[in-house]
């Protein structure tokens, strides 16, 4: 087989395209125009979809395109139809990376199966997220025309993910909270008012709460707010119960536990935010000997795959995380498509599991 040395020079595209055909048998234009009998710029012109050629010579050319196995330059596509057959699907890098973030990967699951069935390419852009800005490369993403259209996470108040997309005018779908007016979230509110409202009808009234800094994540100030409108609906006072902050984390889930059940003993019950914390809580109350639920009950929220499995199973709100992915690329296409979608809530669900009990069943 004749290999290509790193010395050598190819001096013009004409030599190299011909020395692809030589060694790769890489099928060009040229093979589908002289398969077809048509020239090369027919060829172009019935692969941009342009008009103004009859169906027996697009026929023509489609069948050549199959015969002698020809792929069409994407990028090349894009700059003649503005269409690459590829939607970006950003996840900004805030706290963990895309893949160690379960319920990302639940989004990710139903973004990808929507892609899927409407015969699109995804591409996973996860950005960092600077202060004031994106970072460079997602950026020079958005410049290159790359993608049909953008599927955003943005629920950081730090800087939005879809701002500079929305002034590219780049077709974009948010989930989340962000800047933009076409959106697919869930209930937060209402989900965190259910939970709160469920661990209340158990008899708890000595509750612990373990959060995040509502000024890191959009989603936190409405769950707190879902959490409030229980408390005070009970007749009790917010205000007095214990709040740990942790970051999202199992990690800070365990510290949390610990300095709230260590300066609060008579704490019966802990609501957490998330899934993972309230895994690092029931952690801490197994190492210093607090059975759960029979002397804590702890809930969770977001029913990541993990919470069906742990030890004992936790009680949790389910997101409905592959609905939120699936229905913001149907709402994309839509948009695509030249319609507008409108921007939806998606009720969550209360998951009862073996991690919470009647106070009286202690």
């Amino acid at each position: 087989m004749q290999k290509i040395k790193t010395h050598d020079k190819i001096p013009n595209s004409k030599a190299f395209n011909a020395y692809k055909r030589e060694v790769f048998a890489v099928p060009t234009l040229a093979d589908v125009a002289a398969r077809a009998g048509v020239s090369i710029a027919t060829v172009s012109k019935v692969l941009s979809n342009t008009p103004y050629f009859s169906e027996e010579t697009r026929q023509k050319v489609l069948a050549a395109v199959e015969a002698v196995g020809y792929v069409p330059n994407l990028a090349a596509r894009a700059l003649s139809s503005g269409k690459t057959g590829i939607i970006g699907v950003v996840f900004p890098r805030v706290y963990d990376a895309v893949f160690t973030d379960p319920l990302a990967q639940h989004i990710l699951e139903g973004v990808e199966a929507a892609c899927i069935d409407n015969g699109y390419n995804l591409l996973l852009s996860t950005p960092y997220v600077n202060s004031d800005k994106p970072d460079e490369r997602y950026l020079k993403l958005l410049e290159s025309g790359y993608v049909e259209g953008l599927i955003a996470l943005d629920n950081v108040p730090r800087t939005s993910i879809v701002k500079p997309a929305l002034e590219k005018e780049i077709p974009t779908i948010s989930i989340g909270y962000g800047p933009n007016p076409l959106y697919v979230r869930s209930d937060d509110h209402g989900g965190a008012k259910n939970l709160m409202q469920y661990i209340l009808s158990l008899g708890h009234q000595h509750i612990g709460i373990i959060s995040v800094d509502e000024r890191l994540n959009y989603a936190i100030s409405p769950r707190m707010n879902g959490l409030r409108a229980a408390i005070q609906e009970a007749g009790l006072d917010f205000e007095q119960l214990p709040i740990g902050c942790g970051d999202f984390s199992t990690k800070s889930g365990f510290i949390c536990a610990q300095k709230l059940l260590s300066e609060h003993p008579e704490l019966t019950a802990l609501v957490c935010i998330n899934d993972r914390m309230a895994l690092g809580a029931i952690q801490y109350a197994r190492s210093v000997g607090r059975k759960v639920p029979h002397d804590l009950s702890i809930v969770g929220y977001d029913d990541i795959p993990l919470a069906q499995f742990t030890d004992p199973p936790l009680t949790t709100i389910n997101q409905h995380g592959p609905k939120l992915g699936h229905r913001a690329i149907e709402m994309l296409l839509s948009l695509l498509q030249g319609e507008t979608p409108k921007s939806e809530i998606i009720p969550t669900e209360l998951v009862v599991r073996q991690s919470s009990a009647f106070l009286a069943e202690r």
